[in-house]
This record gives C-alpha cells, sequence and structure tokens, in this order.
C-alpha cells in the first residue's frame, strides 16, 4: 500500500487519502474496496498498536546443507552365515589326528631371554701399553735462558731459494681474515705459535704436551687426527738450540724467539693441578698416575688467552711466514739413532704484530 497524502498538523479536517494496492501479479487476487479503505484508514490514523504483516506466499526456507562423517563406521553384516548342523548317528568324522605324525612338542622355558651374554675374552698379542704421565711442573727451566731473543739486523740477505712456501695443508683463516690474503705492508712483522704445553685459542690448532719421562720418545700428531705434539725435554732444548742457530745465521731474514711460560702450574709430587679456562676459573682435581692426562687432552678445546698456554713463538718478516713454515715442518730431532718430526702435520696459528690470529697452517 502507498499513502499519497496525510493530514496537516494541527488539523481536525480530514484530508482526502488515496490508497494503492500492488499484486505482484496479475493472477493474484486482489483485496476488496471496503479491506483496501480499512487498511489505508489504519495506515494513516494516529493510533499506536502493533500491526502483524502477513505475506500472502512466504518464501520457502532454506536447508542447511551439511555433510557428516561416521568415524568409526559398523561394520557390515556378512551375508554368508555358518550353519551347523547335527550329524547322524554312526557317520564318519572328518578331523582325525594321529598322535605319531604331531610335532614335537617344544619348551616354554624363556629364562634364556633373560639370560645376559658375557664378552668374549680377546688375547692380546704384547705386553698391555704403559700409561704416560706428563709434566704438570713449571718448565722454566726446560730451555735455557735467555727467554727472549730479538732479531738481529744485518746490512745484507740472501734468502735462498731452495725453501719453498708450505703447501702441505690448506690454510685456514681467522676471522675477520679471508683468503686470499692482501699482502703484508713493507717492513711488517709476524710470528708463528708453537703449542709446548696447552691448548692454543684458535680453532684447529694443534695442542701440545710434555712427558715427564725424558728418556721417552717424543710423538708428532696423528695424520688422522693431528691434535696433540708430545714433547719430551730433550726434544724442546733440541728445538730450541735450532732455532738459535737459525736466528744467528741470519739465512732467511731478520728472526725472533721468545718462549712463554704459563703462571699457572703445580708440582709433580702433588696429586691435582688447575686445569685454567678462564682468569677466575676453579682448578680441577686430576689423579697423578701414570694414567694422568694432559691439560691439552682432558680438555681439548678450552678456550684460555694464550698467555695461559706455555708456546714459544718464531718472529719472522711476513713475506716469509710461509717459508718459515716449511722449515718448522722439516725440523727432525735425532735421538739413539731414531729420526723424529714433532712438527709434522701439525696446525699452527700465525699471528700478526698485535699477537691477533691470522690464519692457521
Amino acid at each position: 500500500m502507498f499513502r499519497t497524502h496525510s493530514q496537516l498538523p494541527g488539523s481536525s479536517h480530514s484530508r482526502p487519502i488515496c490508497v494503492h494496492e500492488y499484486t505482484r501479479t496479475q493472477e493474484e487476487e486482489s483485496s476488496s474496496d471496503s479491506d483496501l479503505i480499512r487498511a489505508g484508514h489504519a495506515a494513516a490514523g494516529h493510533d499506536t498498536h502493533w500491526i502483524t504483516v502477513a505475506l500472502a506466499n512466504p518464501p520457502a526456507r532454506r536447508k542447511a546443507v551439511s555433510i557428516t562423517y561416521e568415524l568409526a563406521g559398523r561394520p557390515p553384516d556378512s551375508t554368508e552365515r555358518v550353519r551347523y548342523t547335527l550329524k547322524d548317528w554312526d557317520t564318519d568324522f572328518d578331523d582325525a589326528l594321529n598322535l605319531d605324525e604331531l610335532e614335537d612338542f617344544e619348551s616354554t622355558d624363556l629364562k634364556f631371554l633373560l639370560a645376559t651374554v658375557k664378552r668374549a675374552y680377546e688375547e692380546e698379542d704384547g705386553p698391555p701399553s704403559k700409561r704416560r704421565k706428563l709434566d704438570v711442573a713449571s718448565l722454566r727451566d726446560i730451555i735455557s735462558q735467555p727467554h727472549i731473543l730479538p732479531s738481529i739486523l744485518f746490512s745484507c740477505v740472501k734468502k735462498p731459494d731452495a725453501i719453498w712456501e708450505y703447501s702441505k695443508t690448506a690454510p685456514i683463516p681467522i676471522a675477520p681474515h679471508t683468503l686470499p690474503l692482501p699482502a703484508p705492508p713493507p717492513y711488517s712483522r709476524r710470528s708463528w705459535v708453537i703449542p709446548v704445553r696447552g691448548t692454543p685459542p684458535w680453532k684447529h690448532t694443534t695442542s701440545a704436551a710434555v712427558l715427564l719421562d725424558s728418556t721417552a720418545l717424543p710423538e708428532p700428531p696423528d695424520p688422522k687426527n693431528p691434535n696433540e705434539i708430545t714433547w719430551t725435554a730433550p726434544a724442546l732444548s733440541a728445538l730450541w738450540t735450532f732455532l738459535r742457530a737459525l736466528r744467528e745465521g741470519n739465512s732467511i731474514g731478520p728472526m725472533g724467539l721468545s718462549f712463554h711460560i704459563s703462571p699457572y702450574y703445580q708440582s709433580n709430587s702433588q696429586k691435582t693441578y688447575t686445569e685454567v679456562s678462564g682468569m677466575g676459573a676453579q682448578p680441577q682435581s686430576v689423579s697423578d698416575d701414570p694414567g694422568a692426562v694432559s691439560l691439552a687432552s682432558s680438555a681439548r678445546r678450552l678456550t684460555v688467552p694464550l698467555t695461559l698456554v706455555d708456546h714459544i713463538k718464531v718472529y719472522h718478516e711476513a713475506t716469509d711466514s710461509m717459508r718459515f713454515r716449511t722449515i718448522l715442518d722439516a725440523w727432525r730431532f735425532e735421538v739413539e739413532g731414531n729420526k723424529i718430526r714433532p712438527l709434522k702435520g701439525a696446525r699452527l696459528a700465525l699471528l700478526d704484530e698485535r699477537s691477533r690470529g691470522v690464519l692457521v697452517s
């Protein structure tokens, strides 16, 4: 329905009202005139009341479409059923068994499952190997004084061409350095660190230990696992003598030496020694018997300052670093007819003038 006119506000006179009826299709029945007028009066009136609107053809409600799943479905019934029938009396049976044809009975004793398996004893061909005893005391007197030998300046140095640059192992740069290294500045100096006892603070470097028995033979690092050099007092003394002669001969340029002793040590007669992992580290007890292990082998990757590691520094010109590395690798220690190269296969750290790591080779 549609109202076209309304009564003026405040007026008691009625105004004509025109009522229109709209249908959806022509086939629908129209309301009678009386009903139409009555509805028009109700719409134009001032009475307040509820009006319920009823549609002639309400739209059908859509049903919500949902999908249902059955998680534990019941299995389908079997169409085949077993029928049990009773046989007639005196009928032959078909399930006869002969006891002689049955398999032998096996025991159900399961004690063997709980039994422990004893390890087979392996006989050794020779006597058991002796466990090494390491020197944990101060190494101050293991090398003759003085322990600091500065470089000797010569007016003319003729470097031999027969000494090639070391290339047996690929160098490993120490951050922030990267390979290839730039050419060093003129007159710059570098140093190789030879570990005597302890683990240098750079990754991939070889550690070292000193045997208490001076009559034993030193050992180079294992080629498959180059982790430790085993020194003896005569071997260290021979290495220091060789380096001093090389410095005084000045065959490959100005060369300096220094032997640095760790301030942390204990006497060999004591049963414990301090295992340092920092300036405020607590001591760790280690039994001082033939099976005692070294500082380097008991804690392989302790990151400690270089000052807490016994070591030798070989100072040289930066341009000759890899030549000096070849000399250190080729040095031999001769004792009782044995020729041993303690630094063969070792990985040493190369430092710059401020003792900062450059590479490991």
